[in-house]
């Protein structure tokens, strides 16, 4: 069986296009799991878009399939895939949600031809997924954590082109094949087992890898530390994997390998989760700073993270190694689509079950289960693999692959480097401007991303201090991008984000010109969804400010705001903002009055047109001895909430 390993005649092509299909696999999955969740933000229920799931079970078309493909047909598929993966980028709403599902519709019945095609070698698929991850790491640094295809749609286009041009010169390759003869027979339960196993390497890139910034938010780590030490791992992992070490690996050590892992990622989570009482006394509650020993398991799971890519390749050369028909590829790879979908499911449940009936609750506070499911999902299939070592190196790797991975790798780093943001300390002035701005998650009022515009309505408005709400970041439902690095780099400003995203909470932030001092987040006693703000410190001119963020549960329950109230007695020059979820005629506002003022009636606004001053839930309180210029609510499209901003009069002569 050792002599049935060959290598194809297609060379660096054929590892360079299997690394954009993976590249494309992470960026429409990404894209599509996002354009369904947007429709959920229009409403509070399960958006019936959701349906538009059925898109991941594709592989169910091979159960009508009797016979192989031609690689013809493959190459039709991966090229509709990129066309629709370039188009979709500039589409919105229901646009948007069709191409980016059709184009998961065809990954995702390539997937198991790719792997199980005559000409196809595990080593080259392999490489194929470790340089595609370097990819998908490239694009996201460059751009704050958002795919930089998303924020330049010309570059995907280019992608889809040089897609195209390699099938071009792959269909004029002439590709040694494997005879099925020389294969073993196979049972449909193996056959499943490992497709989960595949899809389960997939599902743990995407949960934490694809996006490394996803890292960094698990336990507030230096993104750029952690890029650092990913691009090392993966850098060596490429070395060892292009010049064939790796091959002498045996089952056993590749299992201890996986346990390690396994074992350092949950316990990095469990580490900086938050275990919430019931009670209500025990609120307000502080989540205790990242300490080093919290960081730690982290970075050990970082250094042993290419054990996933090793995964994939055990895992392609056991099924290549054995007789499986169409349907029963079919079969297998649908039943890891389910997999990949109770992940996503799940780890989208640990924030938002508030909202899903019956199951929802379940998932809170189990974030590390979800991940642990992952890697259990991709671990556990390798029990069925039996250990051949192969030892053998590959041109295309070691001469193009390896080169061309390092180089993304080290371009990622730099990247994340030289876009850290770098404030210029402001001129000394006499009014500090205020903003708090509710940003609905980085999307507009009709459901489109829409982090540009937000930006926009921020830099027209000039903020010294901006409070936002409903920030979520690394998440699967908003594509794994980080939102505040976004605003934090584009206004080249300080910025602090609240709880740790393993924590079942909707995300706050606070953003200055000024440095941030002793940022500090805590909880309030939510019955439904947890609830939290930020504290932070401000010097301006010489002179504190206590400056706190929050946002409240739904119709700011009282409880919430007298625990935000009780942290701020006592304190001078508060500036308190956020979407506090209450109107002015409210118990809580008058409660809240007996302490703090409104700046926006402090600074005798007039109306806002189109705006009724009685449904405000955004607020701006202050100590009632600042003084308050001017404040006014900036209706935009590109929020359901509108932005307020107070200028605020700091007594500078």
């Amino acid at each position: 069986m050792e002599n049935a390993q060959r290598t194809s005649k297609g060379g660096w092509e054929k590892v360079l296009l299997l690394a954009l299909f993976f590249l494309l696999f992470f960026q429409l999955v990404s894209d599509f799991i996002e354009s369904i969740y947007t429709f959920g933000l229009l409403g509070t229920s399960i958006p019936p878009e959701i349906g538009a799931v059925v898109l991941f079970f594709s592989p169910l078309g091979l159960l009508a399939v009797r016979h192989s493909f031609s690689r013809r047909v493959l190459a039709i598929l991966m090229g509709a895939a990129a066309l629709l993966r370039a188009l979709e980028v500039s589409l919105s709403g229901s646009g948007r949600l069709l191409a980016s599902g059709a184009g998961v519709g065809c990954v995702f019945f390539l997937l198991p031809l790719l792997v199980q095609q005559e000409d196809s070698d595990a080593l080259e698929t392999g490489g194929g997924l470790a340089l595609g991850l370097s990819f998908s790491i490239l694009l996201r640094a460059l751009t704050a954590g958002s795919d930089a295809t998303l924020v330049h749609p010309e570059l995907s286009w280019a992608l889809a082109i040089m897609v195209l041009v390699l099938l071009v010169l792959l269909e004029r390759a002439e590709l040694s094949a494997l005879s099925q003869s020389e294969r073993l027979p196979a049972s449909f339960g193996k056959v499943a087992a490992w497709s989960i196993g595949l899809m389960g390497v997939l599902a743990v890139l995407y949960f934490a890898f694809v996006s490394p910034v996803v890292l960094a938010r698990w336990t507030e780590a230096d993104f750029r530390l952690v890029l650092l030490f990913l691009a090392a791992a993966l850098g060596l992992y490429l070395a060892a994997f292009s010049s064939g070490i790796l091959g002498r690996l045996s089952k056993t050590q590749l299992l201890v390998w996986n346990g390690l892992f396994l074992l350092s990622g949950t316990v990095a989570i469990l580490l900086n989760q938050v275990s919430f009482p019931f009670e209500s006394g025990a609120y307000p509650l502080d989540q205790l700073p990242s300490d080093f020993w919290q960081k730690l398991p982290l970075f050990v799971m970082i250094v042993l993270s290419p054990v996933v890519l090793l995964n994939f390749t055990w895992l392609v050369r056991e099924m290549q190694a054995h007789k499986t028909s169409p349907r029963m590829l079919g079969g297998g790879f649908a039943l890891a689509s389910l997999f990949l979908l109770v992940i996503v499911f799940g780890q989208a449940f640990t924030t938002v079950y508030d909202y899903i009936p019956v199951v929802g609750p379940w998932f809170r506070d189990r974030f590390w289960l979800v991940f642990l499911l992952a890697g259990l999902g991709m671990a556990l299939p390798l029990l069925l693999v039996k250990s051949r070592p192969v030892v053998r190196r590959l041109p295309a790797l070691s001469a193009v692959i390896f080169p061309l991975g390092l180089a993304a790798l080290l371009t990622s780093v730099v990247a994340a480097v030289i876009t850290v943001p770098h404030p210029v300390m402001p001129a000394e002035d006499d009014i500090l401007r205020v903003v708090t701005y509710n940003v609905q998650q980085g999307y507009s009022a009709d459901g489109r991303r829409a982090y540009d515009e937000q930006l926009a309505v921020l830099r027209e408005l000039q903020p010294d201090i901006v409070g936002l709400q409903e920030t979520d970041v690394a998440r699967f439902s908003g594509g794994n991008a980080d939102l505040v690095r976004t605003f934090a780099e584009g206004l080249n400003v300080y910025s602090y984000y609240g709880p740790r995203t393993v924590t079942g909470t909707f995300g706050i932030a606070l953003l200055s010109r000024y440095p941030i001092q002793n940022p500090r987040t805590f909880f309030m006693y939510s019955v439904g969804e947890q609830t939290a703000a930020i504290e932070a410190e401000i010097a301006v001119a010489g002179v504190p400010y206590h400056v706190l963020v929050t946002h409240l549960g739904n119709d700011g329950p009282i409880i919430q705001q007298r625990q935000v109230l009780a942290r701020l007695a006592g304190k001078q020059n508060v500036i308190a903002m956020g979407d506090f979820n209450f109107e002015p005629t409210t118990e809580q506002y008058m409660l809240t009055l007996q302490s703090l003022a409104d700046a926006w009636v402090l600074a005798g606004s007039p109306p806002t047109a189109g705006f009724d001053p009685q449904e405000r839930i955004d607020y701006i309180f202050v100590s009632p001895q600042l003084s308050v210029r001017s404040a006014r609510y900036v209706i935009s499209p590109a929020s359901d909430h509108p932005a307020l901003v107070a200028e605020i009069v700091t007594g500078i002569p």
